[in-house]
């Protein structure tokens, strides 16, 4: 019997690696863009309340949204993905203890 299916070499496991977590920084992107319009227009929706959120407040909503992912990634053993995740984590927690966003 013919063995139909090849091993991939490791070269080719990390271009796949790195075509896959591309992809993935794409999705974030779209997640993380849809996350932001979403909660603009809620807030657009709340002015007339005199409610405004600060740019910490979408930071911090956002941080939470990305801590649940990295535990349903984890949780899946889905390592590469929460790597993505655990990345931009990071670079929020970074950004809020610098405090290095506009709020007025």
């Amino acid at each position: 019997m013919d063995n139909k299916y090849k091993q991939m070499t490791e070269k080719q496991m990390h271009k796949l690696a790195d075509i896959i977590i591309a992809k993935l920084e794409i999705k974030q992107a779209a997640w993380d863009e849809e996350f932001h319009e979403n909660l603009s227009q809620v807030a657009k929706e709340y002015q007339s309340f005199d409610f405004t959120i600060s740019e910490e407040e979408m930071l911090i909503g956002e941080l939470a949204k990305l801590q649940t992912i990295l535990m349903i990634f984890e949780k899946n053993e889905e390592y590469e993905k929460a790597a993505i995740v655990l990345s931009r984590l990071n670079a929020i927690k970074t950004k809020l203890r610098k405090g290095d966003y506009n709020d007025n």
